[in-house]
């Protein structure tokens, strides 16, 4: 556990009773990056997926104020790399409006790095949207745009298009 002195905000691991809030933070993410009509899921999915069941779909860290109230949360999953091996995919990082500029999404992001680091992970990968102030921080933190440097695309299958394949 890390702890902001500035702001008195402590980022530790997420607990199946934080999914409720993560789940709040989730949908102002999505608000924030207007794709609010895309959150098919619910706070009882995160449970599931993330604390019943022996191999957890994804891990979480959340940042908390002293006195109770969530104000962030890292999502992230495992991958693989077939040229590195194992892999983090960083799939949320939110840090609610409020408490931005205060180090709280360094926090987040360094203890997803340090999980990476302590389970001998080779890379952490994530998307970010071109137009997100964000994306000078993770310049800063050393991440490499690959779209410019490899000119890499983003693809999806969404669950309609998975379903089309097999009428």
């Amino acid at each position: 556990m890390s702890t902001n002195e500035r702001t008195n905000i402590s980022v530790r691991k997420a607990r199946r009773e934080d999914m409720k809030e993560v789940y709040a933070l989730l949908k102002g993410l999505a608000e924030f990056e207007n794709l609010l009509d895309q959150v098919k899921i619910d706070e009882h999915t995160l449970e599931r997926d993330g604390f019943d069941t022996d191999n957890p779909l994804f891990g979480c860290f959340v940042a908390e104020m002293s006195d109770g109230p969530l104000v962030g949360y890292a999502l992230y999953f495992h991958s693989y790399s077939t040229w590195e091996g194992a892999s983090i995919l960083l799939e949320d990082i939110y840090v609610h409006p409020d408490y931005r500029k205060n180090g709280v999404g360094k926090q987040l992001f360094l203890a997803v790095a340090r999980a990476a680091k302590d389970m001998d992970m080779k890379r952490i990968d994530f998307h970010v949207l071109s137009w997100n102030p964000a994306v000078d921080f993770y310049k800063k933190m050393g991440a490499v745009n690959l779209t410019q440097k490899e000119d890499w695309n983003l693809f999806r299958l969404d669950h309609e298009s998975i379903n089309a394949l097999f009428p």
